[in-house]
């Protein structure tokens, strides 16, 4: 159990994303590690590289050094430049006012 409802990503670089928890358990998004029985490439995002392919890919943050639990949303390095928060490619969600 937990109060938390986001996971921020910590990367390379210092870049960061915010994606809601609900939005990454129960089978919907992947930490990846390796690929073809292979540790995963950096120009791939390795060492980890997480994948949360219902979303835009800027939610699926490459050179992954932490994830964090936090009751509060943290817009990242893109959001915080005019990207749409939660990102679904659907619903066409590029920049904040879509």
């Amino acid at each position: 159990e937990t109060s938390a409802e986001y996971v921020i990503q910590f990367c390379d670089g210092g870049y960061t994303t915010n994606v809601p928890l609900e939005d990454v358990t129960g089978g919907k998004a992947w930490v990846a590690f390796a690929y073809g029985g292979e540790p995963l490439d950096p120009e791939h995002g390795g060492p980890a590289r997480m994948l949360v392919p219902h979303l835009y890919f800027w939610k699926s943050a490459k050179w992954v050094r932490g994830l964090r639990l936090s009751s509060a949303d943290e817009p990242g390095f893109w959001e915080v430049n005019g990207y749409h928060n939660y990102g679904d490619p659907w619903r066409e969600q590029r920049y904040w006012g879509d």
